[in-house]
């Protein structure tokens, strides 16, 4: 048992981080977080303050400098914390704020300032104000707590922390088409044509652009891939979530453009897939539409009537194009949901929230832990081969992955896959095969 002597005012957010690094790290004991003058419940001490207590062990606490949030600075090749969150007084047996840096990140706290000052980041990481963007290419929160168990386990030896389980990777599809729409046709093209003007001093690379430009736009591909999915994955032994988009009642020019444009509620078709699917021990979760990250009532219909179509519960969700609103969506998730994978970036794969781990997300408004839980989605298909236009970003994808089990305890992470992009106008399902094999 252990007890966190600290100064703060407000230990709200400190409980929030010491009960997730419980879970994730696999503590077999209890963390009791006190104000310095109480009595402590437990033995084994630790001084979370300032100002070094002599006689007992210490972690320094810097106080919540906001000076420079958006800049960081590495101890190690691995390990890095936000500028100002370190100390050189003498006393302190961990000099830099653990237990600060573990929650900035994991609560996404640089996010929520953006927003909360009208600057919204929309799932790109492009838009984030941290300056260092290939610090999202590492599981931070991961190592810290990691760092904060070697800390403890040194220190106070009867302390028992459980051994890493099993890796878990949760496979997933979006299903976005099902056929080759007007709008896809207009998104996908105008996608193609910026890669192309970006590639422009790469001739060989711009060329190949060029012609998976004029291919996508006239072509006529089937986007019925259900099936490729399920074999693939059966044999390796595994089985995914299918993410499916209801069509709602309100509809306008972004809903029209962005959306998808199937309806469920009129394609036995895909009823009866899916219904299949299912029963095949495939999950089925709720591509909510782009606006109903802001809607609780709309994202209510689509759930209720994607339960009443399929005949079954829906308990997972993914936001169509990652929408999320850092004011709205985690507390309608928290309504309707069980687990919810939207927090991965758009543009880029890696650790939107710094963890390669399942965790309850934190409630800014009522200073506490979610009761539902993020499976952090850190690769997606189009972070590959509509964003990573860098030679060895296949290298890269697997280096996530490898870091995602390196460093985790309890690797639970999520990769995606859309449903259409096994089709002969992407091809990209050869690298989702590879990464099946090794992983």
């Amino acid at each position: 048992m252990l007890s966190i002597k600290t100064d703060l005012d407000d230990v709200s957010w400190l409980k929030y981080i010491v009960s997730q690094f419980k879970k994730i790290n696999l503590l077999e004991f209890d963390i009791e977080v006190i104000g310095i003058g109480e009595k402590e419940k437990f033995k084994n001490i630790v001084f979370y303050t300032n100002c070094s207590n002599s006689g007992h062990l210490n972690i320094f606490n810097s106080q919540h400098n906001f000076s420079n949030i958006t800049s960081i600075k590495y101890i190690k090749d691995d390990l890095f914390i936000l500028n100002n969150t370190d100390t050189n007084q003498r006393g302190f047996d961990l000099a830099y704020d653990i237990f600060w840096n573990a929650f900035v990140f994991l609560s996404r706290y640089e996010e929520y300032t953006s927003e909360m000052s009208g600057k919204n980041i929309g799932s790109y990481s492009l838009r984030h104000p941290r300056q260092d963007k290939d610090s999202f290419d590492i599981p931070i929160v991961n190592i810290l707590f990691n760092e904060l168990e070697y800390f403890l386990h040194i220190n106070f030896k009867d302390l028992v922390f459980g051994k890493k389980q099993k890796d878990i990777i949760d496979l997933s599809h979006d299903v976005d088409y099902i056929e080759k729409t007007i709008q896809l046709r207009i998104k996908q093209t105008v996608f193609n044509a910026v890669n192309v003007f970006r590639l422009m001093t790469r001739p060989i690379y711009c060329f190949k652009k060029i012609l998976e430009l004029f291919k996508f736009a006239f072509s006529n591909t089937s986007y019925w891939c259900f099936d490729y999915w399920v074999n693939i994955e059966k044999k390796y032994n595994r089985t995914s979530t299918f993410y499916v988009y209801v069509k709602g009642k309100a509809r306008g020019f972004r809903s029209w453009l962005i959306d998808p444009s199937y309806d469920i509620k009129n394609n036995v078709k895909l009823q009866k897939k899916l219904i299949d699917l299912y029963k095949c021990g495939f999950q089925i979760g709720l591509h909510g539409s782009y606006n109903s990250a802001i809607n609780c009532n709309q994202l209510q219909y689509e759930k209720d009537e994607l339960e009443r179509i399929l005949g079954i519960k829906i308990v997972k969700t993914r936001q169509h194009w990652l929408n999320y609103s850092e004011a709205t969506t985690p507390d309608i998730h928290n309504r309707l949901f069980l687990f919810d994978s939207t927090l991965g970036w758009n543009d880029r794969m890696g650790f939107r929230s710094g963890i390669a781990s399942m965790y309850n997300p934190y409630d800014f408004k009522n200073k506490k832990a979610y009761d539902y839980e993020v499976i952090p989605q850190i690769i997606m298909d189009s972070n590959i081969y509509d964003y990573g236009l860098k030679q060895d970003v296949f290298n890269a994808a697997k280096l996530v992955l490898n870091r995602s089990k390196k460093f985790s305890k309890t690797t639970c992470i999520s990769i995606s896959w859309h449903q259409r992009v096994c089709s002969s106008d992407y091809n990209w399902h050869l690298f989702y095969e590879e990464l099946l094999s090794a992983f």
